[in-house]
């Protein structure tokens, strides 16, 4: 009787522990997160500021800039924009973990609003990679969706496009058209085809493809991830679709 007795006692105190150490744990997690999106917010502030003032010189503000001068800094630009890029993941990522994704519904004109702005900060990888940039998506087609979200996730696709792409590649922005709720983008790139065993770890947090090529890209894994948790708070789904010549990412929605 007493050893029963001593048993149950030891496994209630074993319980307590577990259950301490798991309270310390989440406890753990969330500082961490709260720490990572304070972080993340301070610097986008300070980051879009920078942004602002080397436009500025590039634009010819405080005098014109000579070709190399210029060159330096659209350099600088590009380098600016990932970070900025790289920041908006970490700070969605600590949303996510906290499950606090809301969408914020309001219409949007994908195109006027996102696309065109995607393609003027992308115009100089663009040229320099000699991409063929070709946009499928109605000029006016309007849909109700939060703009910020969905142009992280264009931002995200279109940038990946652009990286993992070859140089006189394409890069095609489609849209389908679906009976009932439902509407279809696409974003397809020419490049190596993506394996089948492949197709759904892409999409997991901090998964890179291993290939010689892609060591040479720097990235950080948390892109494809977002852009799947993002689709899935606007009750969609993503998937990429292998094409004769590339990849084709396609992402479905509520309209």
């Amino acid at each position: 009787m007493k050893t029963g007795m001593k048993n149950a006692s030891l496994n209630l105190k074993s319980k307590i522990k577990v259950k301490k150490q798991i309270e310390s744990n989440d406890y753990m997690k969330k500082n961490e997160l709260d720490i990572l999106e304070f972080i993340s917010h301070e610097l986008k502030n300070i980051l879009g500021s920078t942004i602002m003032c080397v436009y500025s010189i590039r634009d010819g503000f405080f005098g014109m800039l000579n070709f190399k001068q210029r060159l330096t800094v659209e350099a600088a630009i590009r380098n600016l924009k990932r970070l900025e890029c790289t920041i908006y993941n970490f700070l969605e990522m600590s949303r996510i973990e906290e499950d606090r994704l809301e969408p914020k519904i309001k219409k949007t004109n994908i195109n006027k609003e996102i696309i065109k702005e995607l393609a003027d900060s992308f115009l100089i990888d663009i040229y320099e990679k000699k991409i063929l940039f070709e946009n499928n998506i109605p000029e006016d087609l309007v849909i109700e969706t939060d703009k910020d979200l969905m142009f992280i996730v264009f931002n995200n696709l279109i940038n990946n496009a652009i990286k993992y792409g070859p140089n006189k590649g394409r890069i095609v922005l489609n849209f389908y058209t679906e009976k009932g709720k439902k509407i279809k983008f696409g974003i397809y790139n020419d490049g190596e085809i993506i394996k089948d065993g492949d197709r759904k770890k892409i999409f997991n947090k901090f998964s890179r493809l291993e290939s010689e090529d892609n060591k040479k890209i720097k990235g950080t894994g948390l892109g494809l991830f977002i852009v799947k948790k993002i689709i899935e708070s606007f009750n969609g789904r993503i998937w990429v679709e292998p094409k004769k010549d590339g990849n084709e990412f396609i992402f479905e929605i509520e309209r």
